[in-house]
């Protein structure tokens, strides 16, 4: 045991200070734990982690005490330094520990500038079981962060779904109710009219998703096959049978709408124009949401590598390859205004760009079993829900809970959110 804490004394003198700030003196007070930093940064590192194939890191809560305290440290010295009574701190089960600590803008830039360096991404690809993560922000947006990891000779204990995400806001007006679409193309209806489904209809094809018309009085139902069922006020306006479909949208009148085949393929039908495509573009890819702009007139095509190809108006704010984060993408939303949006991993970790608040994600909360398969924003832009391939509903910021199909045991693929 000796040996094993001098040789970790010695990995962690050799840990450079990690991030490319300039180390300024403050005498500004330490905040309180910023919870929605710490989440995205536990998002990226697991997410670097699974590029590498390697297992997620679990959240501990007493590694995350520990962490947040050496960052309020930092942050009132205004400069960096590791923790070197870290190991007496741990539990006595410990069998290796590391640290990374930094300032830098943004979790994103702080995760970049980790990797960059031998040391810190040895640590973050290490053979650990467990992370506490602490970060503070300053008066000037300057954040600190200490990364605590560990691994124990003990069971890892998942952290319970207790939120440690910025904290949930909800208000009716963001979301008065919504629709969960199981595989089959059955929908479970939460504060929100059933208008049917697609079993109903006697029809058997594997769904896709499911869109809400305009006035919501009724949705849509895609196949995968390329088949459109129509519900309610929802009008028909043409199918692609016999394509790999994965994505309808409606035009802003509901007289109309996009699909999108799985190569990135758009077809449009009734008032939808086609602004391009991504085999049109010369990309090849595959392609797994379609997301018009607020004004109708343009929209994103999300590929599975988290790429990001805009179309008519829309406008580019940034994509996971562009800011080296190697992670499976599910699913995309737009703010309000246009002027951003989130990208949703497989693992429920959460990534924003351009005027997209980061409201919290599932790896947040400790649920490292869930799997997004599904992000909507609230009307409102302030909030948003991911959806599990097990049925949870996880409501961030301004979303109201109304309901969860999990108990229902069925294999769940969209979500639809009812406007306030």
């Amino acid at each position: 045991m000796k040996r094993l804490l001098s040789s970790l004394v010695a990995a962690l003198c050799g840990i450079a200070l990690a991030a490319p700030a300039l180390l300024v003196s403050s005498t500004t007070p330490a905040a309180a734990a910023n919870a929605g930093a710490e989440a995205q940064m536990l998002t990226l590192t697991n997410a670097d982690r699974a590029a590498n194939g390697l297992a997620p890191l679990v959240m501990d809560a007493g590694l995350t005490t520990i962490a947040r305290s050496w960052s309020d440290q930092l942050m009132a010295a205004g400069t960096l330094s590791h923790n070197l009574s870290l190991a007496s701190m741990l539990p006595s089960d410990w069998l290796t520990y590391g640290e990374n600590v930094g300032m830098g803008s943004s979790p994103t830039t702080l995760e970049t500038a980790f990797m960059n360096s031998p040391a810190h991404r040895a640590n973050i690809l290490g053979d650990y079981r467990q992370v506490g993560i602490g970060v503070d922000v300053r008066s000037d947006g300057t954040m600190f962060v200490t990364l605590d990891f560990m691994k124990t000779s003990g069971a890892v204990q998942a952290a319970a779904c207790t939120s440690s995400n910025p904290p949930a806001v909800p208000s009716t007006a963001a979301a008065r109710g919504y629709y969960v679409l199981g595989s089959d193309g059955g929908i479970f209806s939460y504060n929100a009219p059933f208008r049917g489904s697609v079993p109903g209809t006697g029809a058997i094809e594997p769904a896709a998703l499911m869109a809400i018309t305009p006035s919501q009085g009724g949705y849509w139902v895609l196949g995968r096959h390329g088949g459109v069922y129509s519900f309610g006020d929802a009008h028909y306006f043409g199918s692609v049978p016999g394509a790999a479909t994965i994505d309808l949208k409606p035009t802003r009148t509901g007289n109309g709408y996009w699909i999108l085949g799985q190569d990135g393929t758009v077809w449009n039908f009734g008032d939808a124009r086609n602004l391009g495509s991504l085999p049109g573009v010369g990309v090849h890819t595959v392609a797994v949401k379609l997301v018009p702009t607020p004004s109708g007139n343009g929209y994103w095509i999300l590929g599975q590598d988290g790429g990001i190809f805009s179309f008519g108006d829309a406008a580019f704010h940034g994509s996971l390859p562009g800011l080296h984060i190697a992670n499976t993408s599910i699913s995309m939303a737009s703010t309000p205004s246009g002027q951003g949006y989130w990208v949703l991993g497989q693992d429920g970790g959460i990534f924003s760009f351009g005027d997209a608040a980061f409201h919290g994600s599932i790896p947040g909360i400790g649920c490292t079993s869930a799997q997004g398969v599904q992000l909507v924003s609230t009307v409102t832009g302030a909030g948003y829900y991911i959806l599990s391939n097990d049925g949870r509903v996880f409501p961030f910021g301004d979303a109201p809970s109304y309901g969860q199909p999990a108990s229902l045991n069925v294999s769940t693929l969209d979500l639809a959110v009812l406007h306030g």
